[in-house]
C-alpha cells in the first residue's frame, strides 16, 4: 500500500526553493542591467561636458568632476574615469574628439541585496565631437 499524501510538502518546498532563488536572480540581473545603463549616462554626460570645455587639460578635469559627482560613484566600490582625446585634422583641440571611459566595480551583494561573492566590472565608452567653432 501507498502513502500519497507525503510527496506533496516536498515537491513544494523544492518549488518554493527554486522560485526564490530564480526571483533573486532576476534581481541581480535587472541591477547589473541598471548599473550597467547609468555609467553608460554618466560616460556620455562626462563626454559632451569635457567635449565644451576649452584644453584638454581643462576637460580632463571636467570629465572627473562629472564621473565623481554622479550617482554611480554611490553604487561602484571602486569608480574610475579615463580621459583621452584625438586630435582634429589640423591638429588642434577644436574640431578633435573628446573620449570618456567609465569603469565601476560593484560588489555582487549589493546587486542581489544578499550575500553572494564576488564582483562585477561595468564599463562604458562615450566619444563626443569637440566643436571646431566654440569661443
Amino acid at each position: 500500500m501507498r502513502d500519497r499524501g507525503i510527496s506533496t510538502p516536498i515537491e513544494m518546498m523544492a518549488l518554493t526553493s527554486l522560485c526564490l532563488v530564480a526571483f533573486v536572480f532576476i534581481g541581480f540581473l535587472g541591477r547589473l542591467h541598471s548599473t550597467g545603463i547609468e555609467a553608460t549616462s554618466v560616460a556620455r554626460a562626462a563626454a559632451r561636458e569635457a567635449s565644451m570645455a576649452l584644453t584638454p587639460v581643462a576637460a580632463a578635469g571636467v570629465a572627473d568632476r562629472v564621473v565623481s559627482s554622479s550617482s554611480l560613484a554611490r553604487r561602484c566600490s571602486t569608480l574610475r574615469s579615463t580621459f583621452t582625446w584625438t586630435r582634429s585634422g589640423q591638429g588642434s583641440w577644436r574640431g578633435g574628439s573628446a573620449t570618456v571611459v567609465v569603469t565601476c566595480v560593484v560588489r555582487a551583494a549589493s546587486l542581489t541585496g544578499v550575500w553572494v561573492p564576488g564582483v562585477r566590472t561595468v564599463t562604458a565608452r562615450d566619444t563626443q565631437p569637440v566643436d571646431r567653432y566654440q569661443r
